[in-house]
C-alpha cells in the first residue's frame, strides 16, 4: 500500500497484483514500466518471488525492483550482486526508491526521469512581461512545473512561477515555457497545458523545493498507515470475539 501510494504520487499507473500467480498472467498481457516484488512472497500455489522473477526474466524486459525486510541480510547481498535488478530495504527511502527507479525505467521516447517529482493539485501564479496568469498545476518536479491551459503562455517565454509552500510562506521560481499540449494534442494522454522548465535556481530555492516535493509525496502517508492499521486492528478484535462467541455457541 505504501509503495502504491508513492508511485501515484510519483506518476505511475499502478497495477496490484494478489498474489504471484496473478501476477504472471498480468505479465503475459501487458507491458508494464517496473515489476515490484516482495523478497517474501509465498504462495499456495507455488510461485514465489525466484519463480516470478524467473518468469519475468524469460517472457518481460521490465526492469524489477525487490523489496527486503531488515531481515534478509543475506537475500539482499545476494540480489546486490545481479546487476540487473533493484534491490531496496523496507522502510523504503524515498531518495533511494527514486534512484532506483531513474536507473532502472526507460520512458517511451528513450528519456528517463531526472529529477523527482509529483503529482499535485494547486493554483499557482505565473507572472511575464504581459501579466500575471493563474492556473492549476498538475505536475511538480525538482526541475519544472506542468500547469493546466495554454492561452497567454508560449514556447520561449521566461516566467515566474509563485508556488505556496503553506498558509503564510509562498515560494518564486524563474523558469521558461519549454513545450505546449493544445486540447487536439495527446489529449488522452496529457493534460492539456504548459511545461515550465526552472532556471538558475539557488542552492536555498532547490533545498526549499525538493524538502516540499519530499513532503507532498511522503508527508502524510505514514500517518494513513497508522490509519489504516488501526483500522484493521479493530477489525481483528472484531473477528476475534465473533469467533470466541461462535465458539461458545
Amino acid at each position: 500500500m505504501y509503495i502504491s501510494l508513492l508511485l501515484n504520487r510519483l506518476g505511475f499507473n499502478v497495477v496490484p497484483t494478489r498474489n504471484g500467480a496473478e501476477a504472471l498472467v498480468l505479465l503475459k498481457v501487458m507491458k508494464p514500466n517496473l515489476v515490484i516484488i516482495d523478497a517474501t512472497i509465498q504462495e499456495v500455489e507455488g510461485v514465489t518471488a525466484p519463480a516470478l522473477i524467473s518468469s519475468i526474466e524469460h517472457t518481460s524486459k521490465a526492469p524489477v525492483i525487490i523489496t527486503f525486510t531488515e531481515k534478509d541480510g543475506k537475500s539482499f547481498d545476494e540480489c546486490v550482486k545481479r546487476s540487473h535488478f533493484g534491490c531496496v530495504r523496507k522502510p523504503i527511502n524515498i531518495l533511494q526508491f527514486h534512484t532506483l527507479i531513474e536507473q532502472s525505467v526507460t520512458f517511451a521516447g528513450g528519456h528517463r526521469r531526472k529529477f523527482l517529482r509529483t503529482s499535485i493539485n494547486q493554483e499557482v501564479s505565473i507572472k511575464h512581461k504581459g501579466g500575471t496568469y493563474k492556473s492549476y498545476a498538475v505536475s511538480l518536479s525538482e526541475g519544472g512545473i506542468y500547469i493546466r491551459g495554454t492561452d497567454n503562455l508560449f514556447v520561449g517565454l521566461k516566467v515566474e512561477v509563485s508556488l505556496k509552500l503553506n498558509a503564510t510562506k509562498t515560494l518564486s521560481l524563474r523558469g521558461v515555457v519549454i513545450y505546449k499540449k493544445d486540447v487536439y494534442t495527446d489529449v488522452f494522454k496529457v493534460i492539456s497545458g504548459v511545461a515550465i522548465e526552472f532556471k538558475d535556481l539557488s542552492k536555498k530555492h532547490s533545498k526549499i523545493l525538493k524538502d516540499h516535493i519530499l513532503d507532498l509525496l511522503v508527508g502524510d502517508i505514514m500517518g494513513e498507515q497508522e490509519n489504516i492499521f488501526k483500522i484493521d486492528q479493530t477489525k481483528e478484535t472484531t473477528l476475534r470475539n465473533t469467533f470466541t462467541k461462535q465458539d461458545g455457541i
